[in-house]
């Protein structure tokens, strides 16, 4: 670094009158005029700092497309990968609309035997005619003891209706 420090040469750059050097020349007049380089020599300098630097900005500008070829890969995988989630939950929810809509059916015909079995079972005990014991004067001690005519007659059950009795209102 020493030997550099002490050999500070200027160097000169000379330009023919051949057509090429003369358009050279006319370009670096120009770009002197309208930019901030001050001197030809600065002109120079910068002009051989990005000539010289072109190896190093061509290895990062190939890195920088790589990198930008590999998001605009990702980019596209993410795109599909959108798309088939996509289509799975939209076949999963017709498969579940589907299974919902054979649950309402199998539902309104369970209705409909459960009606059909109340009507019936309502039929049988409203054609019925339950004649009450006779109430005994003497059974009856106040007002507040139920008669054997208050209490409603014994009827036989049906193992349906009582696997059936919890979804029936209470009122019936």
């Amino acid at each position: 670094m020493a030997l550099w420090a002490k050999n500070k040469a200027n160097f000169s750059v000379a330009f023919t009158e051949d057509a090429a050097d003369q358009t050279l020349l006319a370009a670096i007049e120009k770009e002197l005029a309208f930019t901030k380089y001050q001197t030809f020599s600065n002109l120079c300098k910068q002009a051989l700092w990005q000539f010289l630097s072109v190896s190093e900005s061509a290895s990062s500008t190939d890195s920088f497309q790589r990198l930008e070829q590999i998001i605009a890969e990702l980019a596209v995988k993410f795109a599909e990968f959108e798309r088939h989630v996509s289509a799975e939950e939209l076949s999963r929810l017709e498969g579940l609309e589907h299974h919902l809509s054979q649950l309402g059916a199998q539902l309104d015909q369970l209705q409909g035997s459960v009606n059909t079995k109340f009507a019936q079972v309502s039929f049988a005990q409203v054609s019925k005619v339950v004649e009450p014991d006779p109430i005994e004067s003497d059974s009856v001690a106040d007002d507040n003891v139920v008669s054997d005519a208050e209490v409603a007659p014994r009827r036989d059950s049906d193992p349906l209706l009582e696997r059936l009795s919890s979804l029936l209102p209470q009122d019936f």
